[in-house]
């Protein structure tokens, strides 16, 4: 029988790994801490200008903070992850609590939100802190991890990505500076934390020396960098998948809401607060064989305004369905027919139909942009499969043959809303109340369906939500004399060409709101006309909705209408008894101006080039003054000597040479004796200024005042040694000087 020795076990002591000094840490935080700093800035300045500064403010405690922490617990594997999780989960619930508090509150979308641009109905506190604290753990996390764990060129990289993606998405652009921080920040973050990176063995990633040469570096690097990245111009071709976006998405128009993936209707119309900006491209081309000089194509009419932006209400029980016969669209030409069947003389060749054709090779909306009273129950029209939404928008579906969101090339028939149907309207002199009483009273199924399509409309479109009691009082005193709806709609559209009314695309308001526009400015673009004549047709008594589309008149070489993104247009529809809906445009002369190619010289342009150049030109002062910072210094002091005795001079000139060795080596020589520094510069430089240290003892020790002969001498020997006093020499040509100096 063996004897069973139990064998302990001994554990080896766990290597004390070194404590870094406070400045070792803020070494390493520096880089990582300022790019995430700028990428939350850049955020907030597009979800919400006015907070970007404080929220950058608090993120950087945030991050100091966090940095902190995970620095306690990166070392604790079990615990530490333990803490993270309980850490991760109280920022994501936070986040969560504070977007369903904004949903509650506002009843409105994140995602509509996010696609606001800066102005007042972006203000959600709730969203802005769920953003705070849902994506800025994220951020800080990665970045933390990819330079303080893992030093990751990828995963740093992840963080960039986010406010690229943000103004992409929001088809917003990035200032020339914020990108220029960006891209700085990235490649420095790089450069620096690589050299600090703690998984990295010291023989890898090396010594990091903050030194004067790498104070150079860095100013060389950041302003280079700079220059290059503001000369080089954004390109303004448009992709293919921003072309198939629906229309308020694809043209920079300041567009808000998102809508949803496959119908795509924008929640809100777009803004009034800031001037929109355009490229001048065509996006697609409109034929018609009307003779019209000027034609309206609507995509989406609005419902509701609430003070600054025009809501589109989706309730409604007639949604998504399939234009067909079977399910008819009570339009212009069921209204026109029903005039008919009750007496009133409307002929084909008085208001005939009319053929029009929208289409392009690239783009592929999800709207029908088609002029109001598009005929949508035709046999023909309904085998394309457009769906039927409310408020008479037309959807192009997804599903037509074989191909998604097919390119634009669309045939339809339509009542043109032309100075003959305007006639029409104006001849009937019907009035809402009179003419739908006596039809009330007269029965029969024409007079039902046109007592039905006028309940419909008044209902949803005589709200009087942002109307004042000075635009009610108004719109009365204009509307007071009229004796049908279709004068007071005219009255109301020549109200704002009458009273010397401005188009302005750069005016900017001191105030925003509608009260200030009609009575004190009266100055802005097509949505503040539109908004203001909606506001007062409905003060008025009519059912009237603001619509936003496209205005059609320049015209093509066949002859067809080139539309441009910059013929974006919002406009008003008013409900018009015996006619139904009709375009009244308010918004006065100006607007249509085709853009033209201008040889002549372009004062702008030309001093954005030349305040290009002028960058380029100070970065290079900039870089040509920090590499030659010294020789500056040493001119100076060179220039100075001509103003000082010669035993000054000589005492200056020996201080001078400890600066150089100092500057050179990175270290201090001050204690030096002459007789420590002749021996250090003999072994490292192989030059060594002996007439100038000899002067240098006779005069700081010896009280003497050397001539302008003997300082002469020393003097030209210094300039001779200079470049190796600045600078070690090189092994081979310290080899040579050590044998100049023995012979």
């Amino acid at each position: 029988m063996f004897d069973k020795k139990k064998k302990e076990k001994t554990k080896e002591p766990k290597p004390v790994k070194p404590k870094r000094t406070f400045a070792e840490v803020l070494n390493s935080y520096a880089c990582p801490m300022l790019l995430g700093g700028v990428i939350c800035f850049t955020i907030y300045y597009a979800l919400y200008r006015p907070y970007a500064p404080f929220m950058t403010a608090a993120f950087f405690a945030a991050e100091l903070l966090l940095f902190s922490v995970f620095d306690k617990i990166k070392d604790k594997r079990i615990i530490g992850g333990v803490i993270y999780c309980v850490m991760l989960f109280a920022f994501v619930n936070s986040a969560v609590m504070l977007m369903w508090s904004g949903v509650n509150n506002d009843y409105m979308e994140p995602v509509s939100w996010f696609y606001g641009e800066d102005g007042s109905y972006s203000y959600r506190p709730q969203f802005i802190w769920a953003v705070f604290f849902g994506g800025g753990f994220f951020l800080i996390s990665v970045l933390y991890y990819f330079t303080q764990i893992r030093y990751r060129t990828l995963g740093a990289m992840l963080c960039i990505l986010f406010p690229f993606v943000i103004y992409a998405k929001r088809a917003e652009e990035m200032p020339d500076i914020i990108v220029t921080l960006i891209i700085t920040l990235y490649l420095a973050l790089l450069v620096h934390n690589r050299r600090i990176d703690p998984a990295a063995s010291e023989s890898v990633r090396g010594r990091l020396k903050i030194d004067r040469s790498y104070l150079i570096s860095i100013a060389i690097f950041v302003s280079v960098t700079g220059a290059v990245t503001m000369m080089i111009n954004k390109p303004t071709y448009r992709s293919k998948l921003e072309q198939d976006s629906n229309y308020f998405n694809y043209v920079e128009t300041n567009a808000t809401g998102s809508g949803g993936e496959d119908t795509d209707i924008s929640e809100q119309s777009s803004q009034r607060s800031g001037p929109p900006s355009y490229t001048g491209n065509p996006m697609f081309y409109f034929s018609t064989q009307s003779g019209g000089a000027e034609h309206f194509l609507r995509t989406q009419a609005f419902d509701d305004f609430n003070g600054d932006l025009w809501e589109y209400n989706t309730k409604d029980s007639d949604f998504a369905k399939v234009y067909s016969t079977v399910i008819p669209e009570y339009g212009t030409d069921d209204i026109l027919n029903d005039m008919r069947e009750l007496g009133y003389d409307i002929s084909d060749e008085t208001l005939p139909k009319i053929r029009g054709r929208v289409f392009d090779d690239d783009f592929a909306p999800e709207y029908l942009p088609a002029p109001l009273g598009t005929i949508t129950d035709t046999t023909e029209f309904s085998e394309l499969k457009y769906l039927k939404f409310p408020k008479s928008i037309i959807i192009r579906s997804n599903a037509r043959g074989t191909e998604i969101n097919p390119v634009l090339d669309d045939t339809f028939d339509y009542y043109d809303q032309n100075s003959k149907f305007y006639s029409y309207a104006a001849s009937t002199g019907l009035n809402a109340d009179e003419f739908y009483g006596s039809l009330e009273t007269q029965g029969g199924g024409a007079a039902e369906r046109l007592i039905e399509d006028y309940r419909t409309a008044y209902e949803n479109y005589t709200a009087m939500s942002g109307v004042s009691d000075r635009v009610a009082e108004l719109a009365y005193e204009i509307t007071k004399d009229a004796e049908s709806d279709f004068e007071k709609a005219y009255l109301l559209e020549q109200y704002f060409t009458d009273e010397n009314f401005e188009y302005s695309l750069e005016y900017v308001p001191d105030d925003p709101s509608i009260d200030y526009f009609i009575f004190d400015s009266k100055t802005g673009y097509c949505t503040n006309f539109a908004t203001a004549m909606t506001l007062m047709a409905r003060a008025a008594g009519l059912p009237a909705r603001y619509t936003e589309g496209y205005v059609a008149f320049e015209r093509a070489d066949d002859g067809s209408f080139v539309i441009r993104d910059s013929y974006a247009h919002a406009f008003v529809e008013v409900y018009i008894a015996g006619a139904g809906w009709m375009t009244f445009d308010p918004t006065v002369a100006g607007y249509m101006q085709i853009p033209q190619q201008d040889n002549s010289f372009n004062t702008a342009a030309f001093l954005r080039i030349l305040s290009r150049f002028l960058i380029v030109i100070i970065v290079a002062f900039v870089i040509i003054f920090v590499l030659l910072l010294d020789r500056i210094i040493e001119a100076i002091l060179r220039i100075r000597l001509h103003f000082k005795p010669t035993g000054e001079r000589t005492l200056m000139l020996y201080r001078n040479v400890i600066k150089l060795v100092n500057y050179s080596t990175g270290s201090n020589y001050d204690a030096y004796t002459v007789k420590m520094l002749r021996r250090y510069l003999t072994e490292t430089r192989g030059a060594v200024p002996e007439k100038l240290f000899g002067l240098f003892e006779r005069t700081c020790f010896g009280g003497e005042t050397p001539t302008e002969e003997e300082f002469a001498e020393a003097y030209s020997e210094y300039k001779a040694c200079y470049k190796y006093l600045r600078k070690i020499p090189k092994p081979k040509t310290l080899a040579k000087l050590r044998a100049q100096t023995q012979a």
